[in-house]
């Protein structure tokens, strides 16, 4: 019998299969993973390492299909934009997954590129050597906390008394992923308000 002419099993398709598996709403376990791909544990960890070499190769997938590229020549508030936008649109496509991207260190060349382009506009910027890095992760964590809020119900808050202010305003809210991009977009505005005051300051 001839042999197949591309691999039966790869690192993009087990990653493929572990987005599918955790969107789903399942955990991610290695022995279902390779029942789902129809392969021995073996094969499977003939092209990674454990469960932590999954999670590397699902970043790995997800960091190709999302633009990562910093724009150049713009003005440092519009790249910060585009590289934030980055981050939550992978990261609330697969909230699910993020939780587990979250718990492994990044050492993907396109996700730390990424990161790395941030640095080199936040410099641009005029933020201090060392409250770049910390700026960062702030930026990040938004982009997380964000895309986090995209599980929540279509209706957060229920409070009992008519009279409320929360019940009025509420009213006029926006609910489900039109809330979610609102407090995207004015947590984002909000943020680089932030920034640019620092640096006024430093």
């Amino acid at each position: 019998m001839a042999r197949p002419r591309s691999p039966i099993l790869s690192r993009e398709k087990i990653a493929l299969a572990a987005i599918t598996m955790i969107d789903d709403g399942d955990e991610l376990k290695i022995q279902p993973l390779a029942k789902k791909l129809g392969v021995s544990l073996s094969s499977l960890y003939h092209h990674v390492d454990g469960r932590d070499g999954i999670v590397h190769a699902m970043r790995e997938v997800l960091s190709s299909r999302y633009e990562f590229a910093v724009p150049t020549g713009l003005e440092w508030k519009d790249n910060l934009r585009a590289g934030v936008h980055a981050l939550w649109r992978l990261y609330s496509d697969h909230p699910r997954v993020m939780i587990y991207l979250l718990g492994v260190t990044v050492e993907e060349p396109a996700t730390l590129d990424l990161y790395e382009s941030l640095i080199d506009t936040l410099k641009q910027a005029g933020i201090p050597r060392d409250e770049l890095l910390t700026t960062v992760e702030v930026l990040d964590a938004f982009a997380f906390g964000a895309a986090l809020d995209a599980l929540s119900p279509s209706r957060i808050f229920a409070p009992q008394d008519p009279r409320s202010q929360m019940e009025e305003l509420l009213e006029e809210h926006p609910s489900g992923s039109e809330r979610n991009t609102l407090l995207y977009d004015r947590g984002i505005e909000i943020i680089l308000a932030g920034i640019e005051d620092r640096v006024r300051s430093a």
